[in-house]
């Protein structure tokens, strides 16, 4: 799935770099951490909005996912799923989306230089991932589970769609030139942002993963740091090294839409 990614990225000039714990896997491995379970890559806004509109520069088995093109995908970033697979998690059960094998492409904006504009865009972040999910985060904490159930009951109908409009508007054209943030994930709280120098995604640095050279952040160590700490080269305690996804069913073999019915 990264090949088939890579190959229509570099057909259309689009910009991807491995992220998380496959940019690690590349740093400390060479390709996979050993008991890694996916791919994780970042794109820019533009080029992942672009990348969904070469849909049929890809094999047609495989499907850009987001909460556009799949109305149920409860999420603000995008996946390449491989429709010809099946993979079913606790966190999607029952949603009538496309569940094949994915790589999960992270989306990063600009971070604005204003700390007040800067601020506010994080707070935001919050209320649009609630939007977009249409419930409040289950894993950080009752604080954030009690503020994404207001958010979801004041925003409602048109008034969500006005609002998430507005938030994706401010993300896009914050007037932040230095660093770019994803808004998402473990990179965000309700009070601070993870932030990347821009210059890591205008110049990548190629690492070997696995059979391929691939793009990661323009400094993947100082990368790698910031997300793991100093000590990211040290491998954690075997009992810590497992899977992170929660799967209800897995198959290489069986498309997903096999198990309309049971499984969604």
């Amino acid at each position: 799935m990264l090949h088939e990614l890579d190959r229509v990225c570099k057909k259309n000039n689009l910009k991807y770099a491995l992220s998380s714990g496959t940019c690690l896997g590349a740093v400390r491995h060479g390709g996979f951490i050993p008991w890694d379970d996916d791919i994780d890559v970042y794109m820019s806004w533009s080029d992942a909005e672009k990348l969904a509109e070469c849909q049929s520069d890809f094999d047609e088995k495989y499907f850009i996912q987001n909460y556009k093109t799949d109305p149920q995908f409860p999420s603000t970033h995008y996946r390449l799923c491989d429709s010809s697979t099946s993979c079913f998690l606790e966190e999607m059960r029952g949603l009538d989306i496309n569940h094949g094998i994915f790589i999960d492409i992270y989306i990063y904006y600009p971070y604005p230089d204003n700390k007040v504009k800067a601020q506010k865009i994080i707070l935001d972040s919050f209320i649009y991932r609630v939007l977009v999910a249409g419930d409040g985060p289950q894993n950080h904490g009752k604080v954030a589970k009690l503020l994404g159930g207001f958010v979801s009951n004041f925003y409602k109908g048109a008034k969500r769609n006005r609002k998430i409009q507005k938030i994706e508007h401010e993300y896009k054209h914050n007037g932040g030139k230095k660093h770019v943030a994803t808004y998402f994930g473990r990179d965000v709280t309700l009070t601070r942002s993870i932030i990347y120098p821009v210059e890591w995604f205008d110049n990548p640095c190629y690492l070997k993963f696995e059979d391929m050279e691939v793009p990661c952040p323009g400094n993947p160590q100082k990368y790698c740091e910031f997300q793991y700490g100093k000590t990211y080269m040290e491998l954690p305690p075997e009992d810590e090294r497992q899977p992170h996804h929660d799967f209800i069913y897995f198959s290489v073999d069986e498309p997903y839409m096999q198990f309309k019915g049971k499984y969604y």
